[in-house]
């Protein structure tokens, strides 16, 4: 089953796949108000959608022709579709003073993206900018109708979906346990029965805004933390300033206030950024894949392992949209940037633009983060796994340890179709010479293995693992490729009896297409 929701989530960036959530719980909740289900009415739901996309994509596009930059209308149109679900819905024709407040709160979300930045990277979440000032400045605070009951079932569905789009259930599993114990211990503490409190839970989580705020804008990427630590302050902060009956210096904070003093802690601890990165060059580095390189900019360090989102400007896309999650391949000690991706015949518009992209041509490259990292104590033995592109984050920590003298216990077990698709073999081989790297190479095509291959062939098992790495069960293991791919190396390292406290996994989405 999860198979196939990966391969359904695959056709569709994070991005899109936000924008269909919040389009389809309009529509939802648009159809619902002509029964009266859902408060507002069927033409101020329409008038407010249609005001804040004419507002947010004006703004949006003045703003970025002043600046020179490219705009970037997919993410604008988030940003009106989430304010749409969370103000209050406005008949223009008949309240234009409301109507003028909505359309202020969606220019305020669009200029927070730009004025409120650093390094190209909006700090706050937009929406939630554009919320506060409408209730600060004009007295209309959000009423965040998207947590009407009616719309539950497609805000759930639709949440969990997106949740696992973006790898970010250890973030949302934090804050809605941090929101019950800070829930359960303000009650008592306030003199509310025990039996009371536990009643409360369905309420809470059935007919508040609680979930569509946790899935949507809790948890987006750009102006929350990418590793755990601060993901477990972070999601502590921002459950805690959410507490309906929490007052503080006099007065209670709204969720948008609460999110966005937990962007400003997000800021602080793990700021985000956008890099104007120019191609140096291209080339084919196997079957299939092919290797840019970027000149690294003056500053910029990174851990090897972590990934970064690359976004190029695109003129009629697909599905799929104009950004991409790659790990970086290169070492923090490397003077460049390198990513990987894999080519298919039938490329998606993403990868067809990043192929004819010319030498000193421009990709937008953020959202460093990513916790699948070496661990601190070097005396811990390793065992990695890779299939095929999955080596990229490998090939960085591999290259670092070279750079840097440190020598690690380290069995890496890499799975390609073909032998043709071996990569970085140069880094692998200086690996085993000088840091005593063990490589084991399978393929899992039969009718690709030449006569005299000295690998093994197969797909990577529970019989392998014990075979090449005989100390499996004391071992920990990182594993990277395809989401179809990393389900079946877990299963087989389980059947391997591997603690399941040991294995990690990448958040490796570079799969698409």
């Amino acid at each position: 089953m999860m198979r196939l929701i990966d391969g359904f989530l695959n056709r569709f960036t994070s991005y899109r796949l936000t924008l269909y959530y919040a389009a389809s719980l309009l529509v939802l909740g648009f159809v619902l108000s002509f029964f009266g289900v859902v408060a507002g009415g069927p033409v101020a739901i329409v008038s407010s959608v249609s005001l804040l996309l004419v507002v947010c994509l004006l703004v949006n596009g003045v703003l970025a022709g002043i600046l020179r930059i490219n705009a970037n209308p997919e993410s604008s149109i988030i940003t009106a579709l989430i304010l749409a679900l969370i103000s209050g819905p406005v008949s223009v024709p008949t309240d234009p003073r409301h109507a003028a407040i909505l359309a202020a709160a969606g220019a305020a979300a669009i200029v927070s993206k730009y004025a409120l930045a650093w390094r190209r990277q909006h700090i706050f979440n937009p929406a939630a900018v554009g919320a506060l000032v409408s209730g600060l400045a004009f007295g209309s605070f959000a009423t965040w109708w998207v947590g009407s009951t009616a719309l539950l079932p497609l805000v759930v569905l639709g949440g969990l979906l997106l949740a696992r789009k973006i790898a970010r259930f250890r973030l949302l599993g934090a804050f809605f346990f941090a929101f019950l114990v800070f829930n359960t211990a303000l009650g008592l503490v306030q003199g509310a029965p025990a039996d009371l409190m536990l009643q409360s839970i369905p309420f809470v989580f059935g007919q508040t805004s609680l979930l569509f705020f946790g899935f949507v804008m809790f948890t987006e990427p750009a102006s929350s933390p990418k590793r755990l630590l601060s993901q477990v302050v972070y999601a502590a902060l921002v459950a805690f300033l959410y507490q309906p009956q929490l007052a503080l210096f006099g007065r209670n904070f709204t969720p948008e206030e609460a999110l966005l003093i937990g962007n400003l802690f997000s800021f602080l601890a793990s700021p985000s950024f956008k890099l104007r990165a120019v191609l140096k060059d291209r080339r084919e580095i196997g079957e299939g894949i092919t290797c840019l390189v970027f000149p690294k900019p003056a500053g910029f360090s990174f851990v090897p392992g972590q990934y970064m989102e690359w976004s190029i400007p695109l003129h009629g896309g697909d599905s799929r949209g104009n950004r991409r999650y790659f790990s970086l391949a290169s070492a923090p000690t490397e003077p460049e940037l390198l990513i990987a991706a894999r080519i298919p015949e039938r490329a998606s518009r993403y990868k067809q633009e990043l192929m004819r992209m010319p030498t000193g041509g421009v990709i937008m490259a953020g959202e460093l983060g990513g916790d699948f990292v070496l661990p601190r104590d070097p005396r811990i033995p390793l065992a990695f796994i890779a299939g095929g592109i999955g080596i990229t984050p490998f090939r960085s920590m591999i290259k670092f340890l070279l750079d840097t003298g440190e020598k690690r216990d380290i069995v890496l077990l890499y799975s390609n179709y073909a032998e043709r698709e071996i990569v970085f073999r140069d880094v692998l081989q200086e690996g085993m010479r000088r840091i005593g790297l063990k490589v084991v190479h399978t393929l899992t095509d039969p009718a690709k293995v030449r006569p005299g291959w000295c690998g093994r062939t197969g797909f990577i098992d529970a019989e392998m693992i014990r075979q090449e790495v005989p100390d499996c069960r004391s071992r920990h293991f990182m594993v990277s490729g395809s989401p179809g791919m990393v389900n079946a190396a877990k299963s087989a390292l389980r059947a391997a009896g591997v603690p399941r406290h040991r294995i990690r996994t990448d958040y490796f989405p570079g799969y698409s297409p």
